[in-house]
């Protein structure tokens, strides 16, 4: 799915979420690349076991739960770690990727639950856990979003993640995020 992303034929939403890449300084192939490899790993843990486990965070070694996220980069860690050990800021934005690839339906879910939206300081914390160049890594979760679909009846969360990290984060830069229809993903 990533690579069909990054090879769609030029068309309003996708010309517009690529001329985004040279304006954060991001380089096209690279993002590709480890979003192909996000994209290998970042379902391999989806733990059947008590979700409410608090373990060490395997990178910071926080309390942190042992949820689907958390399992998948310990699996990626595992996988990749040591293959990527001389690239670590490459390592890092792959890890954090995979950890944080859900995190937007789960904020989508709270939002349902209490109407409770995040703001630029809860977006601009999940940013620079990805990529070191500001709005790096949420265009990082924004892409992969496109692609992490299958089995998805609808798409509402990822076009509330869109409009909520446009309004609250891209529009704050002066950057006019694009937002996906239904069209544009499916």
């Amino acid at each position: 799915n990533i690579e069909s992303i990054f090879t769609q034929p030029a068309s309003d939403f996708y010309s517009k979420m690529f001329d985004l890449l040279p304006l954060l300084q991001l380089d096209k192939q690279i993002v590709m690349d480890e979003l192909k490899i996000a994209a290998l790993l970042h379902d391999i843990g989806k733990p059947k076991e008590d979700k409410t486990l608090v373990i060490p965070h395997p990178l910071t070694g926080k309390p942190a739960h042992k949820r689907h996220g958390l399992v998948g980069l310990m699996a990626a860690m595992e996988i990749i770690g040591e293959d990527l050990a001389h690239l670590p800021e490459m390592r890092n934005r792959i890890y954090r990727t995979v950890e944080l690839h859900d995190m937007s339906y789960g904020l989508f879910r709270e939002f349902i639950a209490t109407g409770d939206i995040p703001q630029n300081e809860r977006w601009n914390y999940i940013d620079n856990k990805i990529h070191n160049i500001t709005g790096g890594g949420l265009l990082y979760l924004l892409i992969f979003k496109l692609a992490d679909i299958h089995g998805h009846a609808k798409i509402n969360d990822v076009t509330w993640f869109y409009n909520t990290v446009k309004e609250h984060y891209f529009d704050k830069m002066q950057i006019d995020l694009p937002i996906p229809t239904e069209a544009d993903i499916r």
